[in-house]
């Protein structure tokens, strides 16, 4: 049975011969009641302020499963994107590799071409120096020729020139070819 604070003010008592004083019980009673009522509102209190705790709780604890599951979400996406940026750098990798290696086919291929080149250049240097020390021997002999023709041939010194119908004649490349002394390159 559960008391209400009316109920224990209201609360009589059947009379006895030796019974308790009605005055004192009644101001106990009263006095009971009123702390009851105190009790009761205070467990009214708990038990709203219970009420709103146990809400507060279960939507903690929901905002706390839904927090977990977002992580859970974010580890799996994190794996996912560390799968693909491992897959991304051998790909990058691979890629700087392939680069790499075409680089230095080309480097090989430039190196070829220069060492061709360089091997058509002193080819070329080589039969230019023999056909300058060629050209430079029949020049040396040509001298050699006319210096004889100068000695043997008759000047007119008034003026430092070879008389009409002598035999020294002026150096040209012309008649050196001409003559099949130079040498046609």
């Amino acid at each position: 049975m559960a008391l209400r604070p009316e109920d224990i003010a209201e609360m009589d008592f059947s009379r006895s011969f030796r019974g308790y004083s009605e005055g004192e019980v009644r101001e106990f009673l009263e006095e009971l009641a009123s702390h009851w009522q105190e009790l009761l509102e205070e467990r009214e209190k708990l038990v709203q302020e219970n009420r709103e705790l146990k809400k507060k709780l279960a939507e903690r604890e929901e905002y706390v499963k839904r927090i977990d599951a977002q992580i859970e979400e974010w580890k799996k996406q994190i794996d996912v994107e560390r799968e693909l940026a491992k897959k991304e750098a051998v790909m990058i990798v691979e890629e700087a590799q392939m680069r790499a290696y075409r680089i230095v086919e080309e480097a090989l291929g430039k190196k070829k071409e220069v060492e061709a080149g360089y091997s058509d250049l002193l080819e070329k240097y080589r039969l230019f120096q023999i056909r300058f020390r060629s050209m430079l021997q029949t020049f040396m002999e040509s001298i050699e020729w006319k210096n004889t023709e100068l000695e043997t041939g008759e000047v007119d010194k008034s003026r430092g020139e070879p008389k009409e119908g002598g035999e020294i004649a002026r150096f040209s490349l012309k008649e050196f070819k001409d003559e099949g002394r130079l040498r046609k390159s």
